[in-house]
């Protein structure tokens, strides 16, 4: 049997404590996987201009750009390159992006290059799932139709995480997971970690 363990440390109102998550199955998956930077921008009527030269953007990558917009982290998802230029890259929404709307043209923002990460599991038997950013960005679980099952924002150095038998419903329930989206925020490399314990025996 393999062993899943989360660790909380909780500091509020002068008093610190903390908790821990244990569970065990028979299957494990783990990735670690390098993000390339993101490259820094602004929004146009097109796309995204003011890119440095030698950005390594390309038609038809498939990015993600984030910004922050009212004090909170916002990640437009999925975003298909239509044509890229020494300093600019534009695109509309064919295909459909996700995430949250696009914000008014010269909002700062950073353009990041989806990496995608193969991976395969039963959601229904899912004990603990866990993902980590070591810097801003984004990650999307995807299912065997290419359908966005669950995508979180992650604020550098912050985990995702679900554990079954803490009262909340299981989010890959009935789905089988395939691949994950993942997109680095800032402008330096990215390093993301990736743990799933499952049942993988009847």
């Amino acid at each position: 049997m393999q062993t899943g363990t989360i660790t909380s440390t909780i500091l509020i109102g002068g008093i610190g404590f903390t908790s821990t998550i244990t569970r065990t199955a028979e299957g494990q998956i783990s990735h670690v996987v390098e993000l390339p930077a993101g490259v820094a921008g602004a929004v146009s009527a097109t796309g995204v201009d003011g890119l440095a030269t030698g950005h390594g953007l390309v038609q038809g990558d498939v990015v993600d750009l984030h910004w922050t917009g009212g004090g909170e982290q916002k990640c437009r998802r999925g975003i298909t390159i239509d044509t890229a230029s020494a300093n600019a890259v534009t695109f509309d929404d064919s295909p459909p992006a996700g995430g949250d709307a696009l914000p008014a043209e010269d909002t700062a923002v950073v353009v990041g290059k989806q990496i995608e990460v193969n991976t395969e599991w039963v959601g229904n038997d899912s004990e603990i799932v866990a993902a980590r950013l070591s810097k801003i960005g984004a990650v999307d679980f995807r299912d065997d139709t290419a359908a966005s099952v669950l995508a979180a924002k992650l604020a550098a150095a912050a985990s995702w995480f679900w554990a079954a038998g803490q009262g909340v419903d299981n989010p890959f329930a009935d789905k089988t997971l395939a691949t994950i989206k993942a997109s680095n925020g800032s402008t330096s490399e990215c390093t993301l970690h990736v743990g799933v314990l499952y049942q993988s025996v009847e």
